[in-house]
């Protein structure tokens, strides 16, 4: 006996509705599923960026905790200082303790030596050179943190100026991707014209050929960007393999926090500069070397404590002694060291004065680039205000039947890539005040964000 069909049964009815309305809402479930949740990687690099936590006062937040730059830095510091207390050490005399056990015994005038032996005596000991010492130690520890000051100045402009090329890349990369649909678009147009024969076979060539090579400027911009993360990953020490959430936005305000350049002298350059500083710091080192070497022409004391045994040649017992130690006949290397250190302070001086004019000249030659980039960034706007125009006519004409769809798109292009050579010509003025914020002590001087 066969099994009942759905005309049979009527039953069959209200369950087939069902069915039909489950598959439904499972169709309505799918189709209004998220889009990111099955986006491919082509797809991805289309959406806008995705702003993260890592904005620039961040990065050198970080960068102070984990750069192995700064650690190094900081590491040197604690060296400087460890060898400030060895210097202190000295200040006092260094006493020396040997024993010594004889199997046989010294036969003296007084009878046989004890067979153990007791020496406690004085190594090398001169105070002046010990105080010195402590002088020279300071100063190479104020060094060590005037280097450490300026490897954080230098290490932020790098930072910055890698911040800053991502932010720029971005742009640039939304901009390319416009231009990449808006060729697109023309040659679209151009293949329906060249169906009904009204364009050229060349023309249409010529079309596609400049669509891929936008396709590869889009291609070369993204690996671009990526070598800069990669770079900025390894300025502030963050792992290589990990995802860098970066907020790249108005990142010249992040960076310069409103620093112009326009108040900033030369005299404040000197004043802040951290190379001068450590040169300046090197030339005192200098004149202590000096002191130094006429230290060394001087009787050094003696103290002298023993207690001998089992001596011939010497009276046995507890011996205490004071006197001065001289060289009389060196050679006269000591007096050719004073000479050598007065040549080495006046080379530091040589190279402190020298720094300075080099510093000087690059205030000058940032000075001069401000005022040209001014003028330049003007005539980019310009330029940008004319190719909006240009756009709007053409937009215009093409609404009026005058201009063709071709063209009509060839002025949106201009007018895109008018604004990209804006956003490049901008680059040079943020570039030179973040040069100029770091030869005038840092970036941290003009912007709290990141102060430290």
């Amino acid at each position: 006996m066969h099994a009942p069909t759905c005309r049979r049964d009527r039953r069959c009815g209200p369950r087939v509705r069902s069915f039909a309305l489950a598959i439904l809402a499972a169709l309505f479930v799918f189709a209004s599923w998220p889009a990111s949740s099955a986006a491919g990687p082509g797809e991805k690099e289309l959406r806008p960026p995705s702003y993260g936590y890592f904005d620039f006062p961040t990065c050198v937040r970080y960068a102070l905790v984990h750069s192995d730059a700064f650690i190094s830095s900081r590491i040197n510091i604690q060296v400087r200082s460890v060898d400030l207390k060895d210097a202190h050490s000295e200040v006092l005399p260094t006493l020396q303790l040997l024993t010594r056990y004889y199997f046989t015994r010294a036969r003296t005038t007084t009878g046989e030596g004890s067979r153990f032996n007791v020496q406690l005596f004085m190594t090398g000991w001169n105070p002046y050179l010990a105080l010195l010492k402590i002088k020279s130690g300071q100063i190479l520890v104020d060094i060590a943190k005037t280097a450490h000051a300026d490897k954080i100045a230098e290490n932020t402009s790098a930072i910055a100026k890698a911040f800053y090329s991502i932010a720029m890349i971005e742009k640039s990369m939304r901009a390319q991707k416009e231009i990449v649909a808006l060729q697109r678009n023309k040659l679209n147009y151009a293949r329906s014209l060249s169906e009904q024969g009204s364009i050229d076979e060349l023309e249409l060539r010529g079309m596609t050929n400049a669509l891929k090579g936008m396709e590869i400027r889009v291609k070369t911009l993204k690996n671009q960007r990526d070598e800069q993360i990669a770079t900025l990953k390894t300025l502030i020490g963050y792992p290589p393999d990990h995802y860098l959430p970066l907020d790249t936005r108005d990142a010249v305000r992040q960076i310069l926090g409103g620093f112009n350049g326009e108040t900033v002298t030369f005299p404040e350059i000197q004043g802040n500069n951290w190379s001068l500083k450590i040169l300046a710091k090197k030339e005192q080192l200098q004149s202590n070397y000096v002191t130094g070497s006429y230290v060394a022409l001087l009787p050094r004391p003696v103290i002298l404590f023993e207690d001998i045994q089992n001596q011939v040649d010497r009276t046995s017992g507890f011996n205490f002694a004071l006197g001065f130690d001289y060289t009389l006949w060196d050679g006269f290397r000591r007096v050719r060291d004073i000479k050598r250190q007065k040549l080495n302070a006046q080379d530091a001086e040589i190279r402190r004065k020298r720094a300075s004019e080099e510093l000087y000249g690059a205030f000058q030659r940032i000075r001069g680039t401000l005022a040209t980039a001014g003028e330049s960034e003007s005539h980019a706007r310009e330029e940008v205000k004319l190719a909006e125009l240009a756009e709007e006519k053409a937009f215009l004409g093409y609404k009026s039947g005058n201009v063709p769809y071709s063209e009509y798109m060839s002025s949106r292009i201009q007018k895109v890539r008018a604004q990209v050579g804006a956003l490049e010509t901008s680059q040079t003025r943020v570039l030179n005040l973040i040069e100029l914020a770091t030869m005038a002590g840092g970036l941290n001087r003009y912007h709290a964000g990141i102060r430290f």
